[in-house]
């Protein structure tokens, strides 16, 4: 009687070494709308070794939970080899290469990466604003539903809605492809907190008579976004005015600015107070 045992064929490349190497793509074109190409290694027995022939042109990123899946991104204009080596450590000089040939058919743009932390009170609904419109092939990901729920699309162009549900941090992140174009933390608050522009003892608001033009007065960075604000001696200076800072992109923190007149030389104090949570913070004024 003969036993017949049949082994598994495994194809040959000139050198003899084995290949076993098989990926889910052979070959990409990329573009503005297809900015970007998802390669899974199907069949292999070591870990991958990626290059990119032109990194300007398409770039290599790594998928953060299974290194069996990278990515090729596109760039600038032009042609690139991706070249993928599946490295086996536990058989000294066992590897197979296969290889990507990629077309980015124009220059990608990503836009310039950027972030932005804002306050919102428990229960609000506001739209904010981005610094560029959200583009159909954009997405927003790593939102934490139980503290917020957000929403960007193409629609909404360059604003984004937050519906404030419990207190808490969370932050999510607008991506192009595989490449991240913003960051927005976002603080969910009982009450705002008021916060004026940082200054001390050493370098107060100083103003000079005549006053011709310059700095006339301190930012409020965050707070409700309803303020008063009153100069303790008003005889050395007093308050211009105060104007919400509707079209700035920190409008989400109810910027504003307070703005004081000299009228004398002299020191005092300008105090700003929030008209909701009753909070004040002060700034030293000189006048010479």
């Amino acid at each position: 009687m003969a036993v017949v045992f049949t082994l598994p064929s495994c194809e040959k490349d000139d050198n003899g070494f084995v290949q076993n190497l098989q990926l889910s793509t052979k070959s990409c074109v990329l573009d503005n709308e297809h900015s970007y190409v998802e390669v899974k290694k199907l069949k292999g027995t070591g870990f991958l070794d990626v290059t990119s022939s032109q990194p300007d042109v398409a770039e290599i990123r790594f998928d953060e939970q299974n290194k069996d899946i990278f990515y090729v991104i596109g760039h600038r204009q032009g042609h690139a080899t991706i070249t993928v080596a599946d490295v086996d450590v536990n058989k000294t000089g066992d590897y197979d290469i296969k290889t990507i040939d990629v077309d980015v058919r124009e220059s990608i743009h990503y836009g310039e990466y950027s972030s932005e932390e804002i306050y919102i009170k428990t229960g609000e609904f506001r739209i904010f604003k981005l610094p560029f419109n959200f583009d159909k092939n954009d997405s927003l990901v790593g939102v934490n539903d139980y503290i917020v729920s957000a929403s960007a699309n193409a629609t909404l162009g360059n604003q984004f809605k937050v519906q404030a549900k419990s207190n808490g941090i969370t932050e999510f992140q607008i991506y192009k492809g595989k490449i991240e174009l913003f960051s927005i933390r976002i603080h969910v608050v009982n009450e705002y907190d008021l916060y004026i522009q940082e200054r001390d003892s050493h370098s107060p608001l100083t103003l000079d008579l005549p006053f011709i033009a310059g700095a006339n007065g301190i930012s409020v960075w965050r707070g409700s976004g309803q303020y008063t604000a009153r100069v303790v001696d008003e005889t050395v200076a007093a308050v211009d005015s105060i104007i919400r800072d509707d079209d700035h992109f920190n409008q989400q923190n109810n910027t504003a600015a307070v703005l004081v007149t000299p009228l004398k030389s002299g020191k005092t104090k300008l105090i700003v107070t929030d008209a909701v949570t009753g909070q004040t913070s002060g700034v030293d004024i000189v006048v010479n």
